[in-house]
């Protein structure tokens, strides 16, 4: 009799879970149990959910799992009955641009942030309890730690990332000392924050993407807040401190505003890296000629 040309632990999840135990396979077992035809076979659309206007941008969960938040380009967030398929809030945001991030501070708070360069903070209720308008550039991520329900963190593409506390008064000025991490000190003029994740596990680490190839991870312990870079003002002054004025000392080490060296750690891929390291070494020659 011939053989089959498939090994059995092929031939289902049982089969990969025991050819897995005596040692037969590693990353193949992951990969074929991680997505299996059965499993694909079954997904279908079980409801679409309409009420915006506009792309809807982001998705976020309450920490139950019994409200599901949307927000999009028509400035609004919705909160769903994700079970009974039903809209139970809709909230004007008050921003006058498009809505990227949504984050459940607690169950009845809610934050986002918008590329009018906000950060708003409101209960279901819709009530404001934070309107922040310290960035200077699209707000593009925002984080939240799961033991500190008063924090938030919003990452923005004029290169800061912002630490904001709803225990504490707030209005925007240039003496605020809410800046956790300032990128431009660190990468350059044009450094923007592209995103931002908390540890679930180990709420004080802090993990950032910029607009280069590396991930960096923060210990928010160590780091000492610092003053914002400025004020908003219009765009075209605005445009011009942020690449001359306020990158003037970049990688210089400004004691006031530098992140400890054993407070963040640089992750990426090893031929990305020595790109990078590449650039930054022409750029610098260029500079110099």
């Amino acid at each position: 009799m011939g053989r089959s040309q498939d090994p059995a632990w092929t031939k289902g999840t049982v089969a990969l879970t025991a050819a897995r135990e005596r040692g037969d396979i590693d990353r193949k077992f992951q990969n074929d149990l991680t997505v299996t035809r059965s499993m694909i076979d079954r997904l279908g659309l079980e409801k679409e959910l309409h009420g915006h206007m506009g792309c809807v941008n982001c998705l976020e969960w309450n920490y139950d799992g019994s409200i599901l938040a949307s927000a999009s380009d028509d400035l609004h967030v919705i909160l769903w009955d994700p079970y009974r398929y039903k809209e139970l809030h809709k909230i004007a945001t008050g921003h006058t641009g498009n809505i990227f991030s949504v984050k459940f501070v607690s169950n009845d708070t809610l934050a986002t942030c918008a590329a009018d360069g906000t950060v708003r903070v409101r209960n279901t209720a819709g009530t404001s309890l934070l309107e922040c308008s310290c960035h200077c550039g699209r707000v593009k991520r925002l984080a939240s730690p799961p033991d500190n329900p008063n924090l938030i963190w919003s990452a923005g593409e004029d290169g800061v990332v912002i630490q904001h506390d709803l225990r504490t008064s707030h209005r925007c000025n240039a003496v605020n000392t809410n800046v956790l991490v300032n990128l431009i000190k660190h990468l350059g003029r044009y450094a923007e924050a592209k995103c931002v994740a908390v540890n679930p596990r180990r709420p004080y680490q802090l993990a950032v993407g910029a607009n280069d190839c590396y991930a960096r991870l923060y210990d928010t312990r160590m780091i000492k807040l610092s003053r914002g870079h400025q004020t908003r003002v219009p765009t075209s002054q605005m445009l011009f401190d942020r690449q001359n004025v306020l990158c003037s000392r970049a990688g210089h080490g400004d004691p006031d505003n530098d992140v400890p060296k054993a407070a963040v750690q640089y992750f990426a891929p090893g031929l990305l890296s020595l790109y990078y390291h590449i650039l930054a070494i022409k750029e610098n020659i260029m500079i110099f000629i």
